[in-house]
Order: C-alpha cells, then structure tokens, then sequence
C-alpha cells in the first residue's frame, strides 16, 4: 500500500466493494442467461421427441461438433433440460425465480423434490 491514510483506506474499500458487488451480478447475470438457454433448448427438445430415443444422442454430439469449446450438452444434461422444461411451463415464472437458482441446484430440485409446488 502507498498511501498509509485514512481518506485513502476509504476510498480503496469504496472499490473494493464496487469491484465485488460488480463480479457478483455479472455473474448472477451469466447464470440467469444460462438457465434461460437450457429452459429454450429444452423447450425444443420437447417439441421434437417425435424423433425417437436417438434423437437426444444426436443432438449431443453434433452440438459438440459445432461448438467443440463449449460444456454442458451431454446426452443427461440435454435430458435435465428437457424435463426441466417439462416441470416448468411458465416461462415467466423462470425468468423471473427459477433463472436466479444455479443450473446445478435446479437440477438437484428436479431429482429430490417430485412435487413442483415444493419447490417454490
């Protein structure tokens, strides 16, 4: 530290929380756009099962041939957003509560709690 004085102190936990509360809702915001495009995906899939059992497994791997970086389109994690898509039919009401919940603890609700009313 430079500056050993108490105006100065002040000011550098001034930033110092502006810095974290920022951090925080960037990544609130990252996940809320997360759960929104797995709610999407699944919506889709949803529309789509006509196509049979192979129809998820070829999703997954020409998902991860067309974005070979990217993480979370397995054949289960398709499934979650599916049936998360199924429980879920508000959109709304997952913009707005179910958007705010990590992808990872929704689908623990998924798996623990059968009755929707539960888990709001």
């Amino acid at each position: 530290m430079l500056i050993n004085d108490s105006r100065y102190l002040s000011v550098i936990e001034t930033i110092k929380h502006e810095i974290i509360n920022s951090q925080f809702k960037a990544t609130m915001s990252v996940n809320r756009e997360l759960v929104l495009l797995y709610y999407n995906i699944g919506c889709i899939i949803n529309k789509n099962k006509i196509w049979g059992n192979k129809f998820i497994e070829n999703l997954s791997k020409d998902i991860k041939l067309a974005f070979p970086e990217s993480k979370g389109y397995s054949v289960r994690n398709l499934k979650y957003m599916a049936k998360f898509a199924e429980e879920y039919t508000d959109k709304e009401f997952v913009q707005q509560v179910v958007a705010q919940i990590p992808w990872g603890h929704n689908i623990v609700l998924l798996d623990k709690i059968t009755d929707i009313t539960d888990r709001w």
